[in-house]
């Protein structure tokens, strides 16, 4: 299960990497946001070989092959009284190129990836469609991105209502999940040097972070949880830190696979 997150999702793929060198394999994949993405692409294949793909990605990412666009852009948009700041075109070509696929039923394993229906206000769940859509929709900042077109409604970041949706994974009979949570560290810019947009994501991050409660295990199904990093003030815009945070989710999940599978052995494949 892989939490929205911005760039802290580059946690999310050092972590993945040590769970396949311990022969974790997972049956399905659940994410939201920047989750929904390394979702989708490792999905494809869940192999060492996918993922080295994967990261080589990450390690090349910037702000503008996510957000692309300019200040006077920015501007353009605020005066206009647009629904966004940013255009997608920068984060559906990274889409593209994450997640080559036609159409998200196509990759190896089941991925499961959360929306918000602006108009109805509930979480959306898509295992099907077109990922550049799809994913676009669910890592859609409210007011950063326009609203995606979705089956007859209007869709925005999933972790409006489920940013770190490990109740789904249970709810499909995951018997381990492991979560690799990262929306607690993008807390990004917090002094008189804000500008209207570090409050916004600032005030998003928050919310997404005090979201999650915690979800309980279930008879017959574990949670193992990846503890939060200590990543004060990383905000969720700022790709210069990749190599430092694939190396600690790496180190992170290989701590947390030696503990949990010396005190509970898998009794099938994992999840």
């Amino acid at each position: 299960m892989l939490s929205g997150g911005g760039s802290l999702g580059a946690v999310q793929i050092g972590a993945l990497r040590a769970l396949f060198e311990a022969g974790v394999k997972p049956d399905l994949f659940v994410g939201c946001s920047v989750g929904a993405l390394n979702a989708a692409a490792v999905a494809i294949d869940p192999t060492i070989a996918r993922l080295n793909e994967v990261e080589r990605i990450w390690r090349t990412l910037d702000r503008k092959d996510v957000f692309g666009g300019n200040r006077r852009m920015l501007a353009t948009h605020f005066l206009r009284g647009d629904d966004h700041l940013y255009e997608p075109d920068a984060l559906r070509a990274l889409v593209r190129r994450a997640v080559p696929v036609a159409d998200l039923a196509d990759t190896a394993v089941a991925c499961h990836i959360v929306t918000t229906d602006l108009r109805t206000g509930a979480p959306c769940w898509w295992t099907t469609g077109d990922p550049v859509a799809v994913l676009t929709a669910s890592a859609c900042l409210p007011a950063v991105f326009p609203p995606v077109p979705l089956g007859g409604s209007l869709h925005v970041d999933g972790g409006v209502t489920c940013p770190v949706p490990t109740d789904r994974a249970l709810d499909l009979g995951a018997v381990r999940t492991w979560v690799v949570d990262v929306t607690g560290g993008s807390m990004g810019r917090r002094d008189e040097r804000m500008t209207a947009l570090d409050v916004l994501l600032l005030s998003f991050a928050i919310t997404r972070s005090q979201l999650d409660a915690g979800s309980d295990e279930r008879p017959g199904q574990r949670v193992a949880r990846l503890p939060r990093l200590d990543l004060d003030r990383h905000e969720l815009r700022d790709f210069t830190k990749t190599p430092m945070l694939l190396d600690q989710g790496y180190t992170a999940m290989s701590e947390l696979v030696a503990r949990e599978l010396t005190a509970v052995p898998l009794p099938r494949a994992a999840t």
